[in-house]
């Protein structure tokens, strides 16, 4: 019989922590779709034309999301500028 070693607990935790980052990830992917899909329809559009722009959009979205993103971060940085005052030099 061997014994569970640290080692081995990590080895397994880092896995099940990997699988479910998966598993989030499918799910979110998933839910995006869905929102998605909900919306192409109810603009009109049909169900083979969303299927088939579905990576544009996908692709679309991350990008501006990316760009939202790095907006954010550079606003927080303005106003943490902003915080610290009047530099002296």
């Amino acid at each position: 019989m061997e014994r569970y070693t640290l080692e081995r607990h990590e080895a397994y935790r880092k896995e099940q922590d990997e699988k479910a980052a998966k598993e989030e990830e499918a799910r979110r992917e998933r839910t995006e779709k869905e929102s998605a899909r909900r919306a192409w329809l109810s603009d009109g559009g049909s169900e083979a034309d969303f299927e088939k722009e579905w990576p544009r959009l996908r692709d679309e979205g991350r990008k501006w999301r990316v760009v939202d993103a790095a907006a954010d971060a550079d606003q927080r940085a303005r106003e943490a500028q902003r915080a610290i005052g009047v530099s002296r030099i």
